[in-house]
């Protein structure tokens, strides 16, 4: 049957254009409207949680009762201040011992409600931190968002936004809500003051903070953007590091050292240069707060000092209209003195609202009813879902995998990679999938798996996908490189059906269930495992560790308790071993493996597949080594159509069986 399709673009899938316009926007969004729609959508959902936001109002009730007897004990100090620097003035040296007790006596009773004030609401913003990165992640994993993210490339460092961009958010907001608060309180309680003491200072004051909030806002209007553009320069440099050590080998052997360092240059220069332009408006920012801070040290003084000299107060009210017009000036000056926070605070709402939208087209039901990215795209070009379909396992049924009309296409629409691909995987006959490169082998395994859903027709597995969730399945899937947990030699041989089980319970289990309903694996046959796929050795690795249930005397966890960077240290043919490894514990009716001996001899390639079939595993393999023909009993061959460069043209299909 014929198959249409031209070269693949990229196997990744991308989302539609309206995700895509997200990531094109460059800088911080400098819409009050947006940003003010995004902070409710931030901030919310904590508050309103019908679960903790009981505790998390009650706690917030308390911050605020702290925070305005933060503004009682101000202005308790206010009056006496005053009292204070009377009898000072006046000489009165009894009365100068009383308010000094007095003093003494305010700052043991105020300094509590300022340290107990600060501590809580410290302790309510990690209590809110906690409760987003688990909701922030949770909706990042729901329906393989962060695949989606990752392989259409949407948004940058997607891990930074989650742990420090939504610390950085719920510090500041609280914050700053706090602050508002005091100020408001502030405002009301010290104008009282000001004004009863000479009306005209309380006009200069407001005429003042005006002025100063209109032209701090003009000189610090570009922070926004720049404070934005730096948390992504820096991520960027950070991520850029991260890369170098964990491809630090294929570095060395490519010698690449020169190559990576210039691009780590680049990136550095990026940060450097974004930070100087930082530098240069806060500086210009800095020289009028700087300004507008030292002459309001003088302007209360300057102001009722006529009255002082006309014996109208006395000299302490000098200093109380000093101490409250201070506080009203930091009230009403809000944005001048915190426009460079609020700026950051901004750029951060920015980034962790662009962060939630885009997750939310992925991670809500309705993402996934309307199988995104699997639409109708702006060009009218017809990217429909493919229908994915899961029947319960059946011991005595023979189908395992059955293809109907199935066509693969770019997530743009524009290329067929696979078209009206119909057969079916029977228990016991186990498929090869061969062709040359960019004829759409590996996404037809990732629609299997349910990772692409470009294109139309119908796929129906006999069972449930085994998942690292504790819930079983009947079939597995293994790329090319396989995932290695950070934890030990048993975790690795555990993940994933067993990995909600502690290590300790496992060591423990001989025979345990977990929520899978397959018997967690005893120690021995885990160590056989090792065996049958030649890593036994690792059964003598050492590693220092305390919590190891077996020791070589000094410490040092041993055998399947030994805990090590395996990604790091295993080759990629000793990873796929222990991905063969993980196959034969759990025993699955079927698995689909993306070129998983493609780091392998041939002796050992052929151990591995002869262990599997000997173990009942019927399985689906994407190669190109011709070896592998002997170890399936079908092959499905992908055969690129000579000089085809039409959208409906590009590959035939054919299944043959082998005898």
């Amino acid at each position: 049957m014929p198959l249409d399709t031209k070269e693949i673009v990229s196997d990744a899938q991308t989302p539609e254009k309206n995700l895509l316009s997200i990531n094109s926007r460059e800088g911080a969004s400098t819409d009050l409207s947006v940003i003010w729609s995004r902070l409710i959508k931030l901030g919310m959902p904590y508050w309103s949680d019908p679960v903790e936001g009981g505790g998390a109002r009650w706690k917030l009730a308390g911050v605020v009762a702290l925070t305005l007897g933060t503004t009682g004990v101000s202005v308790l100090f206010n009056f006496l201040g005053r009292d204070f620097f009377n009898a000072l003035s006046e000489k009165d040296a009894e009365r100068f011992t009383q308010m000094l007790i007095k003093w003494l006596g305010g700052v043991v009773l105020g300094v509590p409600v300022f340290v107990f004030r600060d501590y809580v609401q410290s302790k309510l913003a990690l209590d809110w931190r906690d409760y987003m990165t688990r909701r922030l992640t949770e909706d990042y994993f729901r329906n393989r968002t962060f695949y989606q993210i990752q392989s259409g490339s949407l948004i940058d460092n997607p891990d930074q936004r989650i742990s420090s961009d939504v610390r950085q958010f719920t510090d500041t907001a609280l914050g700053f809500s706090m602050t508002i608060l005091n100020a408001g309180v502030d405002l009301i309680s010290f104008s009282g003051i000001l004004y009863s003491i000479y009306p005209p200072l309380f006009v200069a004051l407001l005429i003042y903070s005006i002025g100063g909030t209109g032209v701090s806002i003009f000189l610090g209007r570009k922070l926004v953007g720049l404070n934005f553009q730096q948390e992504a320069q820096e991520a960027n440099f950070r991520f850029g590091l991260v890369r170098v050590r964990e491809n630090a080998e294929s570095i060395a052997f490519y010698g690449g050292e020169e190559s990576e360092a210039k691009l780590l240059f680049q990136r550095l220069g990026a940060v450097v240069a974004n930070y100087g332009d930082l530098l240069v408006t806060s500086r210009n920012l800095s020289f009028f707060t700087s300004f507008y801070r030292f002459l309001i040290q003088i302007l209360p003084a300057a102001v009722v000092a006529p009255l002082f000299f006309r014996g109208e107060i006395e000299f302490g009210v000098i200093n109380q209209s000093s101490s409250a017009f201070n506080h009203i000036l930091s009230d009403v000056s809000l944005v001048v003195y915190q426009f460079e926070a609020l700026a950051g605070f901004s750029a951060i709402i920015d980034r962790l609202g662009e962060f939630t939208e885009v997750v939310d087209n992925f991670a809500s039901p309705e993402s996934e009813e309307d199988g995104l990215p699997g639409s109708v795209s702006s060009g009218g070009v017809d990217t429909s879902k493919i229908d994915l379909v899961d029947w319960p396992s059946n011991a005595n049924s023979s189908p395992l995998l059955s293809l109907e009309n199935l066509t693969l296409r770019t997530p743009n629409g524009v290329r067929t990679l696979v078209q009206d691909l119909t057969m079916q995987v029977n228990k016991g006959e186990s498929l090869l999938i061969v062709g040359p490169s960019g004829t759409g082998k590996t996404s037809l395994l990732r629609a299997i798996a349910g990772l692409w859903s470009s294109g139309s027709g119908r796929i129906t597995r006999y069972g449930k996908p085994i998942a690292a969730d504790g819930t079983g399945g009947d079939i597995l899937f293994v790329p090319q490189r396989p995932y290695m947990v950070l934890g030990t030699l048993r975790e690795q041989l555990l993940y994933p059906t067993w990995s909600t089980v502690s290590a300790h319970s496992a060591g423990m289990g001989n025979g345990a269930k977990p929520a899978s309903s397959r018997p967690i694996p005893s120690d021995a046959e885990l160590e056989e495992a090792l065996r049958q796929v030649r890593l036994d050795a690792l059964l003598s690795r050492a590693s220092p560790s305390s919590s190891g249930n077996s020791s070589n005397g000094s410490g040092a966890a041993i055998g399947l308790e030994c805990m090590a960077d395996w990604a790091g240290i295993l080759s990629l043919g000793e990873q796929q071993r222990l991905a063969f490894a993980r196959i034969l514990l759990l025993k699955p009716k079927l698995v689909l493996m993306d070129e998983a001996t493609s780091a392998l001899d041939i002796d050992n390639e052929e151990l591995l597949y002869r262990a599997i079939a000997d173990a009942g595993v019927t399985f689906v393999s994407v190669g190109h080594r011709p070896t592998l023909s002997e170890f399936h009993s079908r092959v499905l061959r992908l055969n690129p159509t000579p000089g085809s460069v039409d959208v409906e043209q590009g590959t035939t299909w054919e299944v043959q069986t082998i005898a």
